[in-house]
This record gives structure tokens, sequence and C-alpha cells, in this order.
């Protein structure tokens, strides 16, 4: 097992922790509607995490987060996250999706430079609501058991209360990425296939030098 497994094991829990205390102490909101959305701060610590820690920080935050807001959120908040529907779509759906935003910033930070890479990340959280939103709220409104015509407004009202929040994602993870040395926006969850070259041409020069 690889020591770098713990970097992203560690940031997941940290984020899931972060994001939940952000819901505890009323940072997170619900906006009135036909989904009830939340809206906070934690959607940008799972995105920050997937970047940061690869898929499993990415989906470990997500879930670790429906866990404290289930538990300890705000009435409003825990009323719907502790409807099983709502719950477990939650839980699989966005951990799922958020796992995902980990292999795209592992292959824009390898193919693409500063500061165009902002451009493709800010596409990668666009496309992480477009897919995510319905990933969440299909499997949600079967399980509530809601007629099929209510699936498709339900999903574009999401669109149109997610657009601040994801406005507001891809600006502070943006100010973070240009804030952190460029080798701390490395993903922590894997080796390049540089580095391992290099490292693994260390013992061998080391060795020609002692012949």
């Amino acid at each position: 097992m690889k020591k770098t497994i713990w970097r992203p094991l560690v940031l997941g829990v940290v984020s899931g922790l972060l994001a939940g205390i952000a819901t505890v102490t009323g940072l997170s909101f619900l906006t009135p509607g036909i989904t009830n959305n939340t809206i906070g701060f934690y959607m940008t610590l799972f995105l920050l995490a997937a970047a940061l820690g690869g898929p499993l920080a990415g989906a470990i935050a997500p879930m670790l987060w429906v866990i404290i807001a289930a538990l300890f959120g705000p009435p409003d908040v825990k009323a719907v996250i502790t409807i099983p529907a709502t719950f477990w779509s939650n839980m699989i759906a966005v951990g799922a999706v958020v796992a995902l935003v980990g292999l795209a910033y592992r292959t824009i930070f390898e193919r693409v430079k500063m500061p165009a890479r902002l451009l493709v990340w800010a596409g990668i959280v666009i496309a992480c609501y477009v897919i995510g939103l319905p990933s969440s709220l299909i499997p949600q409104n079967y399980l509530l058991g809601d007629p099929p015509s209510d699936i498709l407004p339900a999903v574009l009202y999401s669109y149109q209360t997610y657009i601040p929040q994801a406005i507001f994602d891809i600006l502070i993870t943006s100010l973070v990425f240009m804030a952190l040395p460029s080798s701390h926006t490395r993903p922590l969850w894997y080796e390049p296939i540089k580095a391992l070259e290099q490292n693994d041409g260390i013992p061998d020069s080391m060795t020609r030098s002692k012949r």
C-alpha cells in the first residue's frame, strides 16, 4: 500500500468534517421550492478535496457530510437529509460524481498549465453540477414515489437554484489554486510518470557511482 493513500484519506475526512461543521453552525441553508437544495460552503470543500486528494477524498468528504448533516444539522436541513431517499441519493450519487472530479482534475493537471487550467477547471465544476443534480434527484424522486412528470421540473429548478453556488465554487476554488504554490496543487493521490522515472533513476545512478 502506498503511503500516499493516507493523504487523500485524511484530506477527505478533514474536508467532510469542515463541511459538516459549516452546516451545523448555520453556514449552509435551504432554498425553498421543489428541490429544497442546501446552499453553502460544503460543495466548495468537496471540490477541493477531490481535486487535491483524488477520487478517495472526493467520495469520503460528501459521504461524511451527509452523515453529520443528518445527525447534527439544523432542523430544516436535518428534516430533508434524514428522509431515506434523500439520504441515500446524496450519499451515493454525490459521492460518485465528486469522485469523478478527482479523475478529471488529474487529467487537466497533467495536460494544461496555469492559468489556462482554471478555465478548464470551471468547465469541470459546471459539468459536476450538470451531471450530479439529476443523478441525485432522479433516484430521489423515484424512491419518494413522485410522478415522472415532476422530475424534469425539479431538475430544471435545481439548475436555477445552484447557479450562484456554482459561481461561488468556481471563484473560491480558483483563488485557492492561484494562492497555493504549484507543488501544492498537484494531486496527492498519485505519482506522475516523470516523478516515478526520476525516482527509479536515483538508485541506478547511485549504484553506477558506487561502481
